[in-house]
């Protein structure tokens, strides 16, 4: 997850150098998203919503703006990941199959009141 502060033009302009170092220096199947942060925070504001999407769009990277203060959209940006990466894990070892590679991933949520956390088990 990339993310930028949406009332810090500097953060968003950072961006870019980070999705370089991505592709320099990680796998070139890792899951990617632009996450524009404080979003609650529209009235000081300095990098537009189309901004965001434009650079995600140019990019072929999932994009959402959220609010960690106000648990906009934190949530579903985590849970698009881990089900972006539960795709490709579980295409991988379908491809893998004939070589006993496993089965497939499954991704669930466990709550309490407290806190909130992903489980990942093989199937």
């Amino acid at each position: 997850m990339l993310v930028y502060d949406i009332t810090n033009e500097k953060s968003f302009d950072n961006i870019k150098n980070w999705i370089r170092n991505i592709e320099e220096h990680a796998s070139s199947d890792v899951e990617r998203m632009i996450l524009g942060n404080k979003c609650d925070m529209n009235e000081k504001r300095q990098v537009s919503k189309e901004k965001g999407e434009k650079l995600a769009i140019d990019y072929g990277i999932k994009f959402l703006e959220t609010s960690a203060k106000s648990s906009i959209n934190v949530e579903e940006a985590f849970f698009t990941l881990a089900r972006d990466i539960m795709t490709k894990l579980n295409r991988k070892m379908n491809d893998n199959s004939s070589s006993g590679a496993g089965g497939p991933v499954k991704i669930t949520e466990n709550r309490s009141k407290k806190s909130s956390f992903f489980r990942c088990t093989l199937l």
